[in-house]
């Protein structure tokens, strides 16, 4: 590369980072948390509306549909410790139902694996104490439920620290089995409670959910060959309680707005869509109200390039591509020769906004950056803020993406199959039913 190019490289890069950095200081230090169905999400998706205008796209709206909103929670929580009663923080889960004030015995829960010893009406009156993931099989949902708890504490084992972690239940599950009240508590307030045996917890969490409206919002950039399969590119803007999510999610909404302004100004074959999702936290409530809305229109989509939490200063890129070996392998070397190497999965994962394509057959690639065992430090916690991102970070990933995705664009014929592996489409199939409540 000549000084001069080099020169013009620099600057580029240093004028985009100005664009993303002012993108993310209005998302979250302006706005700032972004809870599905209130005004500040809707503030925000009106700035992404606003921005991919101006970035070029010919055609922008927002699409609105219904979800549960969290207005207001608050959470007592104390144990009885070494004869007196001491409180601990406490967070409720978006989505759950509060309790009236209870007062019971502990009994620990170490899951998956003691999913099986729940009994019908077990846990009655007492308060389920669970180290590990909350559910994902519906079984071991079902049982939980029929188990009884007065109430249920969550104790996330990816994030011990000593701060709440704020986090959602899935929907359908509500509708459909029930969902007894959740509460999480600091990972380390329940490593002392374990450690000294206490036996008795009392718990009090107000929720107040309202039903109310979330949107989409979607951008259009026209291909000159209709006929191609678009491509998607997504992120979502809404966030959980408590922080500003600026790595989650407001890095990927920084990143699709960076991408509409880069590829509205080439040339393209395929279409290219921007779709801004609300109601990630809940469990991907607006990717699903999207593919339900546009189910033809949106299994016809070539990909899906979905990207959330990509902006943690020290960390390891991950891609997951869901679809065939030579898309991955495309990708991966893609990325890798603009000086970006990924950790490779191939995993079905549920709990990201392409799952519900993936489910109607599109396969994608989700970029993520990790920073702990199982995700990132700062997950879903107060410490999500602009402190704790990285500007140098998100244009390193476009260095690599963005060629991609305009080399794509570009092509009428891809080097790598349509559609997922037959393994990855009736896992997709599965989770799609149990998860989301989807049919077909």
């Amino acid at each position: 590369m000549s000084a001069i190019t080099n020169r013009k490289h620099n600057s580029t890069e240093a004028s985009q980072a100005r664009r993303i950095l002012q993108h993310w200081r209005i998302l979250c230090a302006e706005i700032g948390q972004r809870l599905a169905g209130t005004a500040a999400e809707r503030r925000a998706a009106d700035l992404i509306e606003g921005e991919l205008r101006k970035a070029g796209c010919g055609r922008v709206w927002q699409e609105p549909f219904p979800c549960a909103s969290l207005r207001a929670a608050k959470v007592r929580v104390s144990a009885r410790e070494r004869g007196r009663w001491r409180a601990v923080p406490g967070a409720a889960l978006a989505g759950a139902p509060g309790t009236a004030p209870i007062e019971g015995e502990l009994v620990w829960l170490e899951m998956p694996e003691n999913a099986d010893r729940l009994t019908p009406g077990c846990l009655r009156g007492r308060v389920a104490a669970i180290f590990g993931p909350l559910p994902t099989e519906v079984r071991h949902h079902r049982l939980l439920v029929a188990a009884a708890p007065a109430v249920v504490i969550h104790i996330d084992e990816r994030l011990p620290f000593a701060w709440t972690k704020h986090d959602g239940v899935y929907p359908h599950w509500t509708r459909k089995h029930g969902m007894p009240p959740i509460i999480t508590i600091p990972y380390t307030d329940a490593w002392r409670w374990r450690r000294d045996g206490v036996r008795k917890a009392r718990v009090e969490a107000t929720v107040r959910l309202e039903p109310a409206l979330s949107q989409n919002v979607i951008a259009d950039l026209p291909g000159t060959d209709p006929l191609l399969p678009p491509i998607l590119l997504t992120a979502h803007h809404d966030t959980q309680a408590g922080n500003p999510g600026a790595d989650d999610n407001g890095s990927g909404v920084v990143c699709i707005l960076e991408l509409a302004r880069i590829l509205a100004s080439r040339p393209r074959r395929r279409s290219v869509r921007f779709i801004s999702f609300g109601a990630e936290e809940q469990l991907s409530v607006g990717a699903a109200a999207y593919v339900q809305a546009h189910r033809r229109e949106a299994a016809r989509a070539g990909l899906v390039v979905n990207l959330d939490s990509v902006a943690s200063p020290l960390g390891h890129w991950e891609l997951s591509c869901i679809g065939s070996d030579a898309l991955a392998r495309h990708a991966h070397r893609a990325l890798a020769a603009r000086g970006l190497d990924m950790v490779l999965r191939q995993e079905v994962t549920p709990f990201v906004d392409n799952f519900p394509f993936n489910w109607a057959g599109v396969p994608s690639l989700w970029f993520t950056r990790s920073n702990f065992p199982g995700g990132r430090w700062q997950h879903h916690s107060v410490n999500d803020h602009l402190e704790n991102v990285s500007v140098a970070a998100v244009v390193r990933l476009l260095r690599g993406v963005a060629p991609l995705l305009e080399r794509l664009a570009g092509q009428r014929r891809w080097p790598f199959s349509a559609g997922l592996p037959a393994r990855q489409r009736a896992i997709a199939r599965k989770l799609g039913r149990e998860l989301l409540g989807f049919r077909g």
